[in-house]
C-alpha cells in the first residue's frame, strides 16, 4: 500500500514538474508578429464585399411565370408519392 502511494506522489511531482517547465518554455518564447502583406486579402472583407454586392444587385426577373403554392404543393406531392410507390416496389422484390 506504501509502495502505491509513493508511485502515485512520484508520478502527481512529475506531471506538476512537466506543467510548471511547459509553462516557463510558453512565457519565455514570444509570440511572432502577425503582419499582413499588402498582397494578402483579408477573407471576412472579401465576404463582406460580396454580400454589398448581391444587396445592390435586384434579383433577376425570369421570363416564366412563378407557381402558386397550391401548384408547388401539388408538385412536391406527386413527387413524394412516385418515390414512396418507387420505395414499395423495391421493398417487395
Amino acid at each position: 500500500m506504501k509502495r502505491t502511494l509513493a508511485w502515485i506522489a512520484g508520478l502527481a511531482g512529475v506531471a506538476a514538474l512537466g506543467r510548471l517547465l511547459a509553462r516557463r518554455r510558453a512565457a519565455a518564447v514570444p509570440a511572432p508578429e502577425v503582419t499582413q502583406e499588402p498582397d494578402m486579402i483579408d477573407p471576412a472583407a472579401e465576404l463582406r464585399s460580396k454580400l454589398a454586392e448581391q444587396r445592390d444587385d435586384p434579383p433577376a426577373a425570369s421570363d416564366e411565370p412563378e407557381e402558386t403554392l397550391e401548384e408547388r404543393r401539388a408538385r412536391v406531392h406527386g413527387k413524394a408519392q412516385d418515390a414512396i410507390d418507387a420505395m414499395r416496389e423495391g421493398g417487395s422484390s
